[in-house]
């Protein structure tokens, strides 16, 4: 089977990078992405993304509301782009070299001129939908997996997501797993548990108390419950599930123990459709 990125892409959700965060946020929920395309003069200049956002807010450290800051600030440049007769793997591996979860399609789609897109979901789910029994989940999930106690404070699943640059980390007891924590559960309270990163006159102002809350709320407090995948499922099982539940990574259990093995996320699905174009 032969896929091009004109096999994956749709219309691009953009703004003007004259707008504000807070017409931006609300462009996100409205339409349900996590992403949305800087343009100027109808051609795309940059990406905005939920997590840039939030980076942004963070790093600055400043108390201005999202009416008064422009979306450029947080703004993502310069974009990848391919065309809409790139071949899926040539993508996929773009995707990988680059760190990126999203490509532009450069040119004209059945004829249209607005700009698409494609991301490492929509690969996941045409790996789901075209590549039934290929590989096993145990083929290429990730090994090594971060994992906490219900009782680690909130500080410490932090430093594990910010130190080890992932998106997860998983909850166990006696080497099963109890729950997941992920870094949007995080987000709502990650400026208050970086207290390594306050500055001293905010610490001055009582914002010292603030990062305390970081340490007195543990995993448990606000760990959710993983769906989980065995080792020995098939991969585009775990990547349907990603794509029903909209979520980005799976616990992986031992088949027979029901011990932790391993996580599969959506670039590990990635690779996979690398390997399955080969």
């Amino acid at each position: 089977m032969i896929f091009t990125a004109k096999d994956v892409c749709k219309k691009a959700i953009t703004v003007e990078a004259t707008k504000m965060m807070s017409e931006v946020r609300d462009t996100m929920l409205k339409h349900n992405i996590s992403r949305a395309i800087i343009e100027h003069n109808q051609k795309p200049v940059g990406m905005v993304t939920e997590k840039g956002i939030s980076r942004y807010l963070y790093r600055e450290n400043n108390d201005k509301s999202l009416d008064e800051i422009v979306v450029s600030k947080a703004m993502r440049e310069p974009l990848i782009s391919v065309t809409k007769d790139t071949d899926i793997k040539a993508c996929a591996k773009l995707m990988l070299d680059n760190d990126i979860s999203s490509l532009i399609v450069a040119g004209e789609v059945e004829g249209g001129g607005e700009i698409n897109i494609f991301t490492k979901s929509d690969l996941v789910k045409l790996y789901a939908d075209n590549y039934k029994g290929k590989f096993k989940t145990s083929d290429f999930m990730t090994k090594q997996v971060f994992t906490i106690y219900p009782s680690n404070s909130l500080h410490t699943a932090v430093k594990i997501l910010m130190k080890n640059k992932v998106s997860r980390v998983i909850v166990t007891r006696d080497n099963r797993i109890v729950g997941i924590i992920t870094a949007k559960d995080l987000m709502p309270i990650t400026s208050f548990v970086e207290g390594d990163k306050l500055k001293p006159e905010k610490e001055k102002e009582g914002f010292s108390d603030l990062a305390a809350i970081g340490h007195i709320m543990i995993a448990g407090d606000i760990m959710r419950k993983p769906i989980t995948v065995e080792a020995t499922d098939d991969l585009a099982n775990a990547a349907q599930i990603m794509t029903d539940k909209r979520i980005s990574g799976l616990p992986v259990t031992n088949t027979n123990s029901g011990e932790l093995e391993g996580v599969v996320t959506k670039t590990d699905i990635v690779n996979a459709l690398m390997a399955s174009s080969q």
